[in-house]
């Protein structure tokens, strides 16, 4: 097997494993937000743990680039409590497709912190975009539209994130990045058990590791996928998520998202095309 190939199966099932923790998110109802949190943040930090001791790597990485590591856990922990609270909140495969507006978003941060341009096409691809986000979340400006905002900035807070995560680049190994993402995510929803704290039973508690595993693996499957080959040629993939997810909350949950959301998921993904073969061609 290639490593295009292979690229892509890892990114297939990096795809997956984030559609499964999404209905596992939702098999949890009686368990709070933020300890789903903290078991989704808690098993990674034991994996990378075990990864940079068994490779003899930095906990921490240099101290030039702990303030990148510090801003790639602000905006990514809150992303994640705001995608986590949407999911709850929202068909499975509507969350997912709110959540992947990030790479827009990512166009527009890029300018404001790497100076990228922004030319035609990507402008293009942001208004459409955004048109694909309006269908999703159906804007009835009553509290139905919380859960949908919540998505949406989820996927600002994502794009910042993956911002910070190019900013510190090859400088850091991505198992020193998950560390420190990992841990203090962990630390900040310590407190918050203090206020609400459910102790699961054996089959939630079950769940509650398989959450966090599945993150540890999509995450590390997602960095392969990427190291394995240029982003240009298995990005798209990545939106085989949403069908994931729109099969699972089917299955599991008996979610069927309407016509509208639907045809706004397709044209994200149309916007996502345009912007997938453009990158192609500026490479060509």
């Amino acid at each position: 097997m290639n490593k295009k190939n292979k690229s892509i199966l890892l990114m297939l099932f990096s795809a997956f494993t984030f559609s499964s923790m999404q209905i596992i998110v939702k098999l949890l109802p009686d368990i709070p937000l933020m300890e789903k949190v903290f078991f989704r943040n808690f098993i990674s930090l034991i994996i990378s743990f075990i990864i940079i001791k068994k490779n003899n790597l930095s906990c921490f990485g240099s101290k030039e680039n702990r303030k990148y590591l510090f801003f790639r856990y602000i905006f990514g922990f809150t992303g994640i409590i705001l995608f986590f609270y949407a999911t709850t909140q929202m068909l499975a495969a509507d969350a997912a497709i709110l959540n992947k507006l990030s790479p827009v978003f990512v166009i527009i941060l890029a300018r404001c912190f790497l100076k990228e341009k922004i030319n035609k096409t990507k402008i293009t691809v942001l208004i459409i975009s955004l048109a694909g986000a309006m269908m999703v979340i159906k804007p009835q400006f009553n509290s139905s539209l919380i859960p949908a905002a919540a998505g949406f900035i989820s996927a600002i807070l994502s794009g910042a994130a993956y911002i910070f995560i190019t900013i510190i680049g090859n400088r850091e190994s991505i198992y020193t990045t998950v560390f420190c993402f990992s841990l203090l995510s962990s630390a900040s929803c310590l407190p918050f058990f203090a206020f609400n704290f459910a102790l699961p039973n054996l089959f939630e508690l079950f769940l509650l590791t398989l959450l966090g595993v599945l993150a540890a693996s999509g995450q590390i499957a997602l960095t392969s996928a990427y190291k394995g080959c240029e982003a240009s040629e298995v990005s798209i993939y990545d939106y085989s998520n949403i069908i994931f997810s729109s099969i699972l909350g089917y299955i599991f949950l008996s979610e069927i998202p309407d016509m509208l959301s639907i045809l706004g998921g397709f044209t994200i993904l149309s916007a996502s095309l345009i912007l997938y073969i453009s990158a192609k061609k500026e490479k060509t």
